[in-house]
């Protein structure tokens, strides 16, 4: 419902500019507005405008007209409003409220955009001008509405809809300092936290997204996204163990759900479970045949269980589908070290790093190809590289004990 008296402390700050009489006269239809005598409300008006026709006087008018439920006339006013003085603001605002209320979204788009370049919007329109500009693809425009609502009332909402902004951009980090921002006020807002889960997992920091899944998932013990994710970030922390739990939980929640068999397929490879992880992997191809990260852990189980034949099978063609994948790449290059096909294997090995240069395993198996190579300062720098990744891991894995 349109609310007409939302700016009523702004037109009596107008009023009480104007010579007394005018001021009175205001005040009147101001204070019949609001005990709701609409047609003394707006008989008042109109005696006003005979003497007095300018812009305020015609926004009052139209706020009348718009509270005894009359848009077309409350229309016509507040657009006389705005051509007599184009920078009342107060004017341009109500004048978008009376077309949001007739569904005109394109129209009261163009007189919250004016209302906006004067100063800050009513909380309300500030949230429909930022959620057009995102519909309309104009995304600095909504987040400087959203950062103004941030700013002048720390509000929760906006600071969410501004982190879901960033992150439609693959800004992680600004996106992660607005949901913390949302998470002082509101440590339990399920939005913030599910946010601050996907962001961190997407930035590289396995950690906060754990936290937070955690509260999740005993808050919500029956959301079986929230056991996946938790399990999705115990497998980045080396929490094997931990990872299976979860996963296990959600399928349990969700069976057949192809994103958590996989998850569960490559924590079991993590463990060295092979014929439990290919079992699993062989349910979520059935379901998702042509996922590359299905194919890429089944290839890396079958290897575990030494069938090479269908480890390169599985590997290729998952590089058919994504050439530069990181784990098909890694399985292609194992079953070729097996082979004795040394070069061949360092090179793919070596697309392998360009995908993902944090996994351990990679730069074991290229300090092996290179060492068969006799390429041993090459060998020796990727052996380095292991370690150093190995290092990373345990820390984050100690880090993670030591706030359990």
């Amino acid at each position: 419902m349109l609310t007409a008296l939302v700016m009523l402390t702004a037109l009596v700050s107008i009023a009480t500019a104007q010579p007394s009489r005018l001021a009175d006269e205001r005040a009147l239809v101001l204070e019949l507005l609001a005990s709701d005598r609409l047609a003394e409300a707006e008989a008042a008006a109109r005696a006003m405008i005979l003497t007095s026709d300018d812009a305020v006087s015609r926004d009052l008018l139209g706020l009348v007209l718009s509270r005894a439920g009359r848009p077309v006339e409350a229309e016509r006013e507040f657009r006389r409003a705005v051509e007599l003085d184009p920078e009342l603001q107060i004017a341009r605002q109500h004048l978008a409220r009376i077309l949001l209320q007739q569904g005109r979204l394109d129209a009261a788009a163009v007189e919250l955009r004016a209302a906006a370049e004067l100063g800050p919007l009513e909380r309300d329109l500030a949230f429909q001008l930022a959620r057009t500009e995102i519909e309309q693809g104009r995304l600095d425009a909504a987040a400087k509405q959203l950062r103004h609502l941030v700013e002048s009332e720390a509000s929760v909402r906006a600071m969410i809809q501004l982190a879901r902004l960033h992150g439609s951009r693959g800004e992680h980090p600004e996106a992660l300092e607005s949901i913390r921002a949302a998470l002082e006020r509101a440590p339990n807002s399920e939005e913030a936290l599910h946010l601050l889960a996907t962001h961190s997992l997407a930035s590289g920091a396995p950690l906060p997204a754990a936290r937070a899944l955690e509260a999740l998932t005993r808050m919500h013990p029956d959301t079986a996204d929230y056991a996946y994710l938790l399990g999705v970030a115990y497998l980045q922390i080396g929490k094997a163990d931990e990872a299976v739990a979860a996963l296990e939980r959600a399928l349990a929640l969700e069976p057949r759900r192809p994103l958590t068999l996989i998850a569960l397929g490559i924590a079991f490879n993590t463990q060295k479970r092979f014929d439990r992880a290919a079992r699993v992997l062989d349910e979520a191809l059935e379901l998702a045949p042509a996922n590359v990260e299905a194919l890429a852990a089944v290839a890396e189980a079958e290897i575990g269980r030494g069938n090479t034949e269908s480890a390169e099978r599985h590997a290729v063609r998952a590089l058919g589908i994504e050439p530069d994948h990181p784990r098909a790449n890694l399985a292609l290059g194992m079953v070729l070290m097996e082979r004795g096909r040394f070069a061949e294997a360092r090179d793919v090995l070596l697309r392998a790093v360009e995908g993902d240069r944090t996994m351990a395993k990679v730069h074991y198996q290229l300090s092996l190809a290179y060492a068969r190579l006799d390429e041993r300062e090459s060998s020796e720098r990727h052996r380095e590289l292991y370690r150093a990744a190995l290092e990373r891991q345990e820390e984050l894995l100690l880090q993670a004990r030591s706030e359990a």
